[in-house]
């Protein structure tokens, strides 16, 4: 009897809305579907948002579409849509943290990389410029869509559905499900996905468990980010004891899973007056519209709006089917009434709704729309200020009527709250379906990426993903960077390179790895972001990260003719860029094919070169001296090793040392094995050779082909002594290798520019050698090393490779690199290989490059014509152009500005970001000559961490130009000489910042016993 007289008040308090779930309708689920307690379905759809960006015609246009696609199933009363919002700057370092730094966290974690200054500057500057924003649909099919004949099957199939199954008491009614309303209600969301699809608009259809996640999510803010998950039908449940007395209690809701309003309230509501609420850890205040706007205007001019006064806010607005009943009942009194001034006006507006349906086929639907706002309990003066802004915001959203003053201020604040029901305390009002979609927040922007260990930002501060990696959404990885010198273009291509070290993608089947990256730079553009990653691994695994610039001496030895280790003859792939090298190298310097027959003859020698280092008959391998290596000889020594022959060759230490396993060590034996440039002039005198090629005569310069080679190889040799020696130039393990060929690849001439064609050339095969390595291509090598090779290059293959070129248009007039590079991206997906190529102009790419590019970095452009160039070629939309032609202006205090056009999960994406770093990562990966020299000098003197942070406290913007810039002036006034004047300045600077004088005062924190000598300086 107490039991049933409980429930029977628990019954009557939820009928009157007292206890705070009362304002829950959700009673059970039906797949990825929500059931009310009237048996009405509801779904929630996650509006990513449009992948390219639209200017406001483009708003209207996509409205109109989905108007025609959607109006069918909202002609009648029976389906809604809610266009639910929300933006939590208050959350962002929750949503930064999930979105980017646990996970970047973790990564360094098992890399062993420690970057915790970028990572933590990150975590407490990000916070404060990016907001975290989200956008849903959640579509309602009601009961009344069925038919009479319809909701009796469907009341024969739960009565059914409820006689089978135990009582439920207060547990989930799980027989409220039907599959006739399952059925009608799916073909709605289908509809309704199929609208936004095929507009251009990315969504995804949130599951139950995660479409009451948001709920709660939105109740309570201080649980964003949890790991809480709702129970529901087919989860395992623990049973709940029975409360009832009385000899034979029923156990069975017990048994069942427990309410969804239960689950999703864990704490109640407290009015504070008429219009604030207190709801867990916030107080909230809610804002209706009382009326709809005179002019409707896409959603995304209020929230970019409210983004920048980064207030916290939520909104939902709801258009339901039978527009038309209502506004027919409404037209009727307003004719009736039309006596009344006022109500001419009211006639007036349902004449033009009627004309619109009549004329172009616009229906009319319901409109409501409810927001609020919230601040820390306690809090109120800061809660009336957002209530404030939000209320005149939304005011000036085309001139709606915005009203704070509902009935029941909880019932105000929770009709902002997603999936509850679809009541609502705004005004309803009637719109033309195609102004109420313009009004829906899918106009946003997207990234095809959840989550991403790079974030980049929207102008109006909403975080942007993105996946260096690029993931399965983005197999194929072709990155162009178009942009003059200052642009932020080294910055940008510096932080994908650290995103992609701190990326899921280095952890493999063998464990965590950084991944394989080579640069070919010209300039320093690319030092800091190997010294950062040096300092992070550490001294025992600085090598793992290594910056050469390349040069003509002694130490820098590189012979092209290095094999794999174990092997004697090189792989196809090996041979084929010693062929593309050689026959440029045998080229005259204003010629871009080779000689007729010279490539043959190449291929010959070649092959009879590696023949000849080999013991076979007429062969010459290359004799053993001890003293040449010392490692070596140590290990031969240490593993007590007795070589066969009485002279031994270099090929027997090789073998020596792979019998015990020392692999290492045998590489650097077999660089003494193999050819070197001179022993080409061998392999062509001899017969095998001769024979072949002694008739061949070169017409443009009547030289026989062999002499001619000779020649070529000779003057090779002259110019660039350091190939024709065993290589020196040992990168070891180093899995990051930048080469600076600036030193080497000069400009200027057809000479210089064969030879910049050849280092390009050459620096993509030092870097790259091994990023196109295959387990199948273990059956070219020897049957001793097989195993071993089979797995290095199963290990190489599976991890993610990265080869960047900067000043790609150095390589302009040479179609053999050129040629390369086009291989390579055509397989680069084949071998897990991402492309980059950065240069100052779109000409300078190439088309075949361009064409096919898979993301594409503009940060500037350097005039109209240039910028119409890249319009036209990269087909971009109307506000795309628009921020090539105005918004790239350089970087500045909210970051760098670029536009994005990326090619990824089958479709286009066209966006405006912003690359925004903390004042440590900016030092850290500036290339500003000034920056850099200063950057340098501080390392000297305090070490690496200690100067960064240094850096950013006298200079937070990031960089010292302007200050270099004014002390520089101000010496060449006194007479001093442009280079002197600057290298002093940087000097004194160093000297301030080192000693804390000047402007380094800023760094003392301390002054101990009145000695200005002894400081403190902050190492925050």
């Amino acid at each position: 009897m107490i039991g049933a007289i409980s429930r029977l008040l628990a019954s009557m308090s939820l009928t009157l809305k007292q206890p705070l779930g009362s304002f829950c309708d959700v009673e059970t689920t039906h797949g990825n579907a929500l059931v009310t307690k009237h048996s009405d379905y509801l779904s929630v759809i996650r509006i990513e948002g449009m992948r390219r960006m639209a200017t406001r015609k483009d708003v209207e246009r996509i409205a109109l579409a989905q108007r025609v696609d959607v109006s069918g199933a909202l002609e009648d009363p029976g389906h809604a849509i809610v266009g639910w919002f929300i933006s939590d700057p208050d959350q962002s370092a929750v949503e930064i943290d999930r979105l980017n730094l646990n996970s970047c966290r973790t990564i360094a974690r098992e890399l062993g990389l420690n970057v915790s200054d970028v990572l933590n500057e990150r975590a407490a500057l990000w916070p404060k410029v990016m907001r975290w924003e989200a956008a849903y649909y959640v579509l309602w099919t009601r009961r009344s869509v069925l038919t009479k004949e319809e909701r009796k099957q469907m009341g024969e199939e739960q009565a059914a559905l409820a006689k089978a199954g135990p009582r439920t008491g207060g547990s989930q009614r799980y027989y409220l499900r039907s599959d006739v309303m399952a059925a009608r209600h799916d073909a709605f969301v289908l509809r309704v996905l199929g609208a936004l699809n095929g507009n251009d608009i990315a969504t995804r259809e949130l599951d139950a468990h995660e479409a009451l996640k948001l709920t709660r999510e939105t109740v309570y803010r201080e649980t964003s980010g949890s790991e809480w998950k709702a129970t529901l039908m087919g989860d395992r449940v623990m049973p709940r004891a029975t409360e009832e007395g009385g000899r034979k209690p029923d156990a069975a809701p017990g048994m069942l899973w427990p309410a969804i309003r239960e689950q999703i309230f864990h704490s109640d509501a407290e009015t504070q007056g008429g219009q604030r609420v207190r709801i867990g850890d916030n107080d909230y205040a809610h804002v209706d519209m009382a009326v709809g706007p005179e002019d409707p205007r896409p959603f995304v001019e209020l929230s970019a709006r409210l983004g920048q006064d980064r207030v916290p806010w939520r909104g939902a607005i709801v258009i339901e089917g039978g527009g038309r009943s209502a506004m027919q009942v409404k037209e009727t009194a307003a004719i009736f009434l039309s006596m009344f001034p006022g109500n001419g006006d009211i006639r007036r507006a349902f004449d033009g709704l009627r004309q619109e349906r009549d004329t172009n086929g616009h229906i009319g639907v319901r409109l409501r729309a409810s927001f609020a706002t919230w601040a820390p309990t306690g809090e109120s003066q800061k809660l009336r200020r957002r209530a404030s802004t939000l209320t005149q915001r939304l005011e000036g959203w085309g001139n709606c009527k915005a009203t704070s003053i509902a009935g029941d201020p909880l019932e105000g604040t929770l009709s902002s709250v997603p999936t509850l029901s679809l009541a609502s305390t705004g005004t309803p009002g009637i719109a033309l379906l195609g102004d109420a979609f313009a009004m829906l927040p899918w106009n946003r922007c997207a990234s095809p990426w959840e989550q991403g260990s790079v974030l980049f930002t929207r102008p109006d501060g909403a975080i942007w993903p993105y996946e260096p990696a690029g993931s399965s959404k983005r197999p194929l990885v072709c990155d162009i960077f178009v942009a003059p010198p200052g642009s932020g273009k080294s910055v940008l291509a510096n932080t994908i390179n650290l995103g992609l070290c701190l990326s899921t993608a280095v952890l493999g089947s063998r464990g965590a790895k950084l991944p394989l990256i080579g640069k070919a730079d010209i300039g320093p553009s690319a030092q800091g972001f190997v010294r950062l990653v040096r300092e992070a691994l550490g001294p025992e695994r600085e090598h793992e990260a290594i910056f050469v610039t390349m040069q003509f001496r002694p130490g820098y030895e590189v012979n092209i003719f290095d094999l794999q280790v174990g092997c004697q003859y090189p792989l196809p792939m090996e041979k084929a860029f010693l062929q593309n090298f050689l026959s440029l190298a045998t080229m005259p310097p204003d010629v871009t094919t080779p000689f007729e027959g010279l490539s043959q003859l190449i291929g010959y020698v070649i092959d009879e070169a590696y023949r000849l280092c080999t013991d076979v008959p007429g062969g010459s391998p290359k004799p053993y001296r001890a003293g040449v290596e010392p490692a070596v000889d140590a290990a031969l020594a240490r593993y007590r090793v007795v070589l066969e022959h009485a002279e031994p060759w270099w090929r027997d230490v090789v073998d020596a040392l792979i019998e015990v396993q020392e692999w290492r060590l045998a590489e650097v034996a077999q660089r003494h094995a193999v050819p070197t440039l001179e022993d080409l002039v061998v392999a062509a005198r001899t017969d095998q050779v001769r024979d072949i090629f002694l008739d061949l005569r070169i017409a443009e310069t009547s030289e026989d082909a062999i002499g001619l080679f000779e020649r070529y190889i000779y003057d090779v040799i002259k110019k660039f002594p350091t190939l024709n020696a065993p290589t020196r130039l040992d990168f070891g393990p180093a899995r990051i290798i930048v080469l600076d060929l600036a030193a080497v690849a000069p400009t200027g001439s057809s000479v210089n520019d064969r030879q910049t064609e050849m280092m390009y050339l050459l620096a993509r095969h030092i870097l790259a050698r091994n990023f196109t390595l295959h387990p199948d291509y273990a059956e070219y090598v020897p049957e001793k090393v097989r195993d071993f090779q089979r797995a290095r290059f199963g290990e190489i293959q599976e991890s993610v490779k990265r080869l960047d070129y900067d000043e790609w248009h150095r390589t302009k007039g040479s179609p053999q690199v050129r040629a390369q590079a086009a291989l390579d991206v055509r397989e680069g997906r084949k071998h897990n290989l991402q492309l980059g190529f950065a240069s100052q102009r779109l000409n300078d790419m190439g088309d075949e490059i361009v064409s096919q590019s898979t993301g594409r970095f503009i940060l500037a452009s350097g005039d109209e014509k240039e910028r119409e160039q890249m319009i036209e070629r990269f087909g971009l939309s109307t506000a795309s152009a628009d921020v090539v032609r105005y918004a790239l202006n350089g970087p500045g205090p909210k970051g760098a500005p670029f536009l994005a056009v990326l090619q990824a999960a089958g479709a286009k994406y066209e966006q405006m970001l912003m690359n925004f770093l903390g004042p440590v990562e900016l030092w850290a990966l500036s290339t500003t000559p000034g920056d850099t020299a200063l950057r340098n000098r501080l390392y000297a003197a305090v070490g690496f961490s200690e100067a960064l942070r240094r850096l950013a406290r006298v200079f937070p913007r990031g960089s010292a130009v302007s200050e270099i810039d004014r002390r520089k002036n101000e010496r060449l006034k006194r007479g001093e000489l442009d280079m002197r004047a600057e290298a002093g300045v940087v000097d004194e600077l160093a000297t301030e910042l080192t000693d804390g004088k000047g402007l380094g005062i800023v760094l003392r924190d301390l002054v101990q016993d009145n000695d200005p000598s002894r400081v403190l300086l902050a190492a925050e």
